[in-house]
């Protein structure tokens, strides 16, 4: 799994766990959390879940259980731990088991009252717990012994209370039989409950890594908008180029493109005469669209802007003063408005030289075009590499790279083309930058803090520039497996078509977070703290991957900044950077956070452990 040696110690660490390989013995050692566990679950009994409803007050946190190593090991070890589960599962059989009699532990005002899962007899319970402990010596729990048993409650009545639960499971000679044939890995995350993330099979050890939690692909993922979304879009798109009826409203990105998803954001760029006046401009679209919310005038970009939220919709529209030039001619006369207008504008032809590459092989390609930007960028979304803010590749370079393979696949029919796609871009050295109809013989671009770029994706228009500059090394390295594991996915069929959008396993790339914290006294004081802080994440993230988290230790994850939030409400929205398998220690990644936090009032970075966070999705 990678690691040091401890210096005299016969001991390997397992790169930013906490958790090292004693070498030579097969095992794993380190400091255990309580937020992970090994244990049997038992088959569904109704009589034991309404005594645990009633009597636990872990019964919300935990199903019925009997655990067999509790704490853990973290999260982050899980794909270095569950081999070793494995190992020992394998040599041991299954078994069966008696489950009878109540008894309890502790003291007579507080004691816990637990059924004997081990009524037919001990023996296998302590020959698979021994097998378990000997290859994770530091999960061996306080004082090393083992009592199987399987938590009912908690009373401070226990002898009342052991005549009353005996009762309700039938009386003393009641039993319930049942089987040992699988162990269930489970860990707990923020507040969430504990839940299996894995299954492994005795006497086989097969392994069965269970899907996320989070968000799933719905029937609609990957597929167009529906058509009152997109009539709602247009109109609004209407509306605002009405307010502005001086100047030229151009749909921009995905939905000029015809590749939008559902959610999907409104994209305009407002060719407007002279040097338009921001506030003046935003008070005419106030006018016109009273029903929008969060209506506000972004300054900080090349360019400036609206933002505001309508009818369910996200909306941006950058404003560019075409000053003496006509505002219908701003797009074929963009060179003259200056690098930033150029910039700007150049979005529409962007999408335009999109549109008319894939359309040049006829309506079959051009309707496959849409169909697989869609999807892949549906994919991109669940995999959370697809926001250029987050240092994510942009929705322009996803269409670039969609176009490209519906131009050179033989075959656009089925899945034969979404299989194209990942196999290319897969192979791809992105040494190599990348454009619409080659690499066009483009010199590799430079990175935003000097250095060749990790990753170049060529805009398909003039100024032509690279639109992945923010995509830093362990982005690229994360993006590269990602695309494997798709072609892989698609290559082993239709099972490996349904896991392709699932969310990723980000706790088990993650021994650490950064979790940013987002607030606001008023809601414009929010949303311009949100607009700032997401316009540095990047420098965020690359500060951290200075800090060493990004080298991508043990899974070969590194920093990965999650783009979508883990908890939004009112005034305050937090998100997390995962710091990869070897993370900087709490006060560096301190040190780096208040350098970036100083300029963003409202703004905070704190560490998090691996198990702290929930999921995220």
């Amino acid at each position: 799994a990678g690691g040091d040696a401890v210096e005299g110690s016969g001991v390997a660490r397992v790169e930013g766990s906490g958790v090292a390989r004693v070498e030579g013995s097969g095992a794993l050692a380190g400091a255990p959390t309580s937020r992970t566990a090994v244990a049997w679950l038992p088959p569904y009994d109704p009589a034991v879940d309404a005594l645990r409803r009633e009597h636990d007050p872990a019964f919300g946190r935990w199903p019925a259980h009997v655990n067999l190593l509790f704490g853990f090991v973290p999260e982050a070890s899980f794909e270095e731990a569950v081999p070793l589960l494995a190992e020992a599962a394998a040599a041991t059989a299954p078994f069966p088991v008696r489950m009878a009699g109540v008894y309890d532990f502790g003291h007579r005002g507080d004691a816990a009252l637990w059924l004997d899962p081990a009524a037919a007899g001990e023996a296998p319970w302590q020959e698979l717990r021994q097998a378990l402990a000997a290859r994770f010596p530091a999960c061996r729990g306080r004082g090393g012994g083992f009592t199987p048993h399987l938590t009912l409650g908690r009373s401070a009545d226990p002898q009342q209370a052991l005549a009353d639960f005996t009762a309700r499971l039938g009386g003393p000679a009641a039993g319930r039989d049942a089987r040992v044939e699988e162990l269930a890995v489970l860990s707990r995350r923020g507040d969430e409950p504990m839940r299996v993330r894995a299954t492994v099979r005795l006497g086989t050890g097969s392994v069965r890594w269970l899907p996320e939690p989070g968000p799933v692909a719905s029937d609609r993922e990957g597929h167009a908008e529906g058509g009152d979304e997109a009539a709602g879009a247009g109109g609004v798109a209407d509306c605002i180029a009405g307010a502005l009826a001086d100047g030229v409203v151009h749909v921009v990105g995905s939905r000029r493109m015809g590749c939008a998803l559902p959610g999907a954001d409104l994209d305009l760029v407002a060719a407007l005469p002279g040097d338009p006046d921001m506030e003046a401009v935003r008070e005419r679209v106030a006018a016109a669209l009273p029903r929008a919310r969060r209506l506000r005038v972004v300054r900080g970009a090349r360019v400036p802007g609206l933002r505001l939220h309508v009818d369910g919709t996200d909306v941006d529209v950058v404003v560019v003063g075409t000053g003496g030039i006509r505002p219908e001619e701003a797009v074929a006369r963009r060179a003259e408005l200056g690098e930033a207008g150029a910039v700007a504008l150049s979005a529409v032809s962007d999408a335009e030289a999109v549109c008319a590459a894939a359309a040049a092989g006829g309506p079959e390609r051009q309707a496959a075009f849409a169909a697989l930007a869609r999807q892949v960028k549906a994919w991109a979304r669940a995999r959370g590499v697809d926001s250029a803010p987050f240092g994510g590749v942009p929705g322009v370079a996803w269409t670039v790279l969609a176009a490209r393979t519906v131009m050179e696949a033989p075959e656009v029919r089925g899945a034969a083309l979404l299989r194209s796609f990942f196999a290319t871009w897969a192979a791809w050295d992105w040494r190599e930058p990348v454009g619409l109809t080659g690499a066009g013989g483009a010199e590799p671009s430079a990175a935003p803090g000097g250095g060749e770029a990790a990753l170049t994706v060529l805009t398909p228009s003039a100024p032509v520039r690279s639109c992945t500059a923010q995509v830093g090394p362990a982005m690229r390295d994360l993006l590269t497996q990602e695309l494997y594991r798709a072609w892989e996915l698609l290559e082993a069929g239709p099972t490996g078509v349904a896991e392709l959008s699932a969310v990723p396993a980000l706790h088990r790339r993650h021994a650490a977070w950064a979790v940013v914290t987002v607030r606001g006294d008023t809601p414009r004081e929010f949303e311009e703290a949100l607009g700032r802080a997401r316009g540095q994440m990047r420098a965020l993230v690359g500060a951290l991957e200075e800090l060493g988290g990004g080298a991508g230790g043990g899974g070969g994850a590194g920093v990965h900044a999650w783009p979508r939030p883990l908890a939004s409400s009112g005034g305050a929205v937090r998100y997390a950077v995962g710091l990869g398998a070897a993370p900087p220690d709490r006060a560096r990644l301190e040190e780096a956070a208040a350098r970036w936090c100083a300029g963003l009032p409202g703004v905070s970075v704190e560490w998090a452990e691996g198990g702290d966070v929930p999921t995220a999705g």
